[in-house]
């Protein structure tokens, strides 16, 4: 393994420009996303420590006060994280602080394992994004750092009121959707995300709510038959599995509201495969609107949130916790957007 190696180390080592990867790296556009991923599984790989300040490397030497850790899942989808991490450093510029891209696994969540990166002496902050565990997140905020996360562990674990939270409103667009397709004449929904993961957010705890109590107000309940609520991110990355189960299908919902745009994505994918027609026989309806929500076919109906936003608010979080401790806790929440396609 190749320790804190470098952006030209990763190019050489993928055959790729030099620029080409930092603009990957950095969330920058003019990169296919099929690239964008293998540069990104490179640099976990490779332990890529990355400083992401816009100033030269003389500025760095005089102005590093030290890093501040993004943890994120090893298996997390580029397409929304990338966004927040563009969104926070944009709010670390000129601030002396550099962003290092750290990465934990299933596992060391699983087994409650600090990673390697927070164990590093210039650490002043670490943001979490996508790390949902309460247990995990306790242990990471019991080694004293400010520490920020983006969504957050579920609210019944509590651990919300001791660390500041930047998130997305969850419920009104999955409400205002939901109302939408009644008024089309739907009547079948079923749900698809996994709600029985070890590291379940409290943001998709909130989608379910939603999705539940609009159709306790219409008078409809759930075709939990047809519903997709235990399955893994490997399960809604295996076309097999879910063609599998599609094919043991009766009848099929006419709606499936999903936890996020991957889950979305990879649903339409294995149903068209089967033969059915989408929005005709089916509409789907993703979270978030990753860059890949837009181009597929059909483009995806989803609920947008603001990443870059999020980013942004996150910086501003963890730079104020750095300069005052003791400050009351901050919990903030971005408005999201209901952005309607050809899905539905």
């Amino acid at each position: 393994t190749i320790m804190d190696c470098s952006i030209n180390q990763i190019a050489e080592y993928l055959g790729l420009s030099r620029n080409t990867v930092s603009k990957a790296i950095n969330g920058k556009p003019g990169v296919s996303e099929e690239t964008r991923k293998k540069i990104l599984a490179t640099a976990s790989e490779m332990k890529y420590r990355q400083y992401l300040l816009s100033y030269s490397e003389k500025e760095k030497e005089e102005k590093h006060l030290g890093s501040i850790v993004f943890l994120t899942k090893a298996s997390s989808q580029s397409g929304f994280w990338l966004s927040v991490m563009d969104g926070i450093n944009k709010g670390l510029e000129g601030s002396g602080y550099s962003l290092t891209l750290g990465v934990i696994t299933e596992e060391e969540i699983f087994q409650t394992r600090i990673p390697k990166v927070l164990q590093e002496k210039d650490i002043k902050g670490i943001i979490l994004v996508e790390v949902c565990n309460a247990e995990m997140c306790m242990k990471i905020s019991n080694l004293g750092y400010p520490l920020v996360t983006v969504d957050m562990p579920p609210e019944e674990s509590g651990i919300e009121n001791s660390i500041d939270v930047v998130t997305m409103e969850n419920k009104k667009n999955i409400e205002k959707v939901i109302k939408l397709l009644y008024s089309k004449g739907k009547r079948r929904f079923s749900f698809a995300g996994n709600l029985n993961s070890m590291n379940i957010s409290d943001g998709l705890i909130k989608r379910y709510e939603a999705f539940k109590e609009t159709l306790a107000k219409l008078e409809l309940s759930e075709e939990e038959e047809y519903s997709f609520k235990n399955e893994s991110q490997e399960q809604f990355s295996n076309n097999a599995y879910l063609v599998e189960k599609i094919r043991r299908m009766k009848t099929p919902p006419e709606v499936y509201i999903c936890g996020n745009d991957n889950t979305a994505l990879h649903l339409m994918h294995a149903f068209t495969f089967c033969g059915y027609a989408i929005p005709k026989d089916i509409s789907f309806v993703g979270f978030d609107d990753i860059p890949d929500a837009g181009n597929s076919l059909p483009p995806l109906t989803t609920i947008r949130t603001p990443k870059t936003l999020l980013g942004e608010c996150t910086a501003f979080a963890i730079l104020s916790k750095i300069k005052n401790p003791s400050r009351p806790r901050l919990f903030t929440v971005a408005e999201t957007e209901l952005v309607i396609r050809d899905s539905i």
